[in-house]
């Protein structure tokens, strides 16, 4: 698939994990996310990669369930009794410990899951996606941004792989590689990532790689008052409802600068895209539709539409479920169907490789 279309299922993917409390559509999520990690193309490396963050999205899921047992109070269906504690006055006289309740280990089941899910969905991105095609995606005003962010995507598996190979040299030299010999690790591998940033730096400039083009005062005055902006909106909008118009004014006149300086700063930008990816009609519709909805799933969050809400606190109640509800998540299986129309090609004696775009 297309790096478009990679960016609008994880879009989606993340949409529904932020906008949903039920178990049931998490549960589904993670099951989707699953189903197309399997089918998706990916490296060695991108497998090493969604290896580490399985670990961290379920290391997240354990903490989220600890600080709930730890942060007790709340609930009337008590399963067991932590040592109790509180932490000084000048620390806000914290609560820790006391009766561990269903209702919370419920709701910190909830968080870790979309945690995970997040986690998750943004690995198997990474990993079918290359950090160039994700750099030719972004937007000429966050060229160099995007720059930047390729570059650390770039540098960081060449030190991994660096600390690898010190690591391998001291073993066959019968010095220690266990945590003894962390410290001797660290300067050659700082010192040999130094050297290697030197010459790539070296190696962009003589390719042309300068600094962005000067922006005019106004453009620069548009890009920093549009944050402040928004924000302001946020809180008029959650915390003043009766002035809500002001809100949605401070909302379209700080879209309206963000906009603005993105154009400004796209069209002093020179940059091509090398290449270009060629996608069926069918899946440029169905990205389209993946995107839309994702937006779509935000807005009715922020709107208090969406149905399917759960709040285990509320006398701890069995999850609700709807075909409407658990709808974003089964259609977050949407790229199967692609990925077994065209399958990883294999080398011979060889490990899958990604497939080409189909045209």
């Amino acid at each position: 698939m297309s790096t478009v279309a990679w960016a609008a299922w994880v879009a989606l993917v993340t949409a529904t994990a932020l906008t949903t409390t039920n178990p049931y559509v998490l549960a589904i999520l993670l099951a989707a996310i699953a189903l197309v990690a399997v089918a998706a193309p990916r490296t060695e490396r991108a497998g090493l990669g969604l290896r580490v963050m399985l670990l961290l999205g379920l290391g997240l899921f354990v903490f989220s369930i600890g600080a709930a047992m730890i942060n007790t109070g709340f609930g009337e269906r008590t399963l067991f009794t932590l040592p109790r504690a509180s932490a000084p006055d000048w620390l806000g006289g914290l609560l820790l410990g006391g009766d561990v309740t269903a209702e919370t280990l419920a709701a910190g089941a909830v968080r870790g899951a979309v945690v995970l899910a997040v986690l998750l969905g943004f690995a198997v991105f990474s990993g079918a996606v290359s950090a160039h095609a994700i750099l030719r995606l972004a937007p000429a005003a966050l060229f160099h941004a995007g720059l930047v962010v390729t570059i650390g995507l770039a540098l960081l598996p060449a030190t991994v792989a660096d600390i690898r190979r010190i690591r391998e040299l001291r073993a066959l030299r019968g010095r220690p590689t266990g945590v003894r010999g962390l410290p001797a690790l660290v300067a050659p591998a700082v010192m040999g990532g130094l050297d290697r940033a030197m010459r790539f730096a070296e190696a962009m400039e003589a390719r042309g790689y300068a600094a962005p083009p000067a922006v005019p005062a106004r453009t620069r005055l548009a890009g920093v008052a549009a944050a402040p902006l928004l924000v302001a909106a946020a809180w008029v909008w959650f915390y003043q409802p009766e002035v809500r118009w002001i809100g949605a004014a401070a909302a379209l006149t700080g879209a309206g600068a963000l906009l603005f300086w993105g154009w400004d700063c796209a069209r002093r930008q020179r940059v091509t895209r090398l290449t270009v990816e060629h996608e069926p009609f069918i899946l440029r519709i169905v990205a389209r539709v993946s995107l839309a909805s994702a937006v779509a799933l935000v807005a009715a969050d922020l709107g208090g539409w969406l149905p399917g809400g759960y709040n285990p606190f509320a006398g701890f109640p069995a999850p609700p479920f709807s075909a409407l509800a658990i709808a974003p998540a089964v259609a977050a299986l949407w790229p199967l169907p692609f990925l077994a129309a065209w399958p990883r090609p294999r080398a011979r004696g060889g490990p899958a490789v990604a497939p080409p775009s189909p045209s």
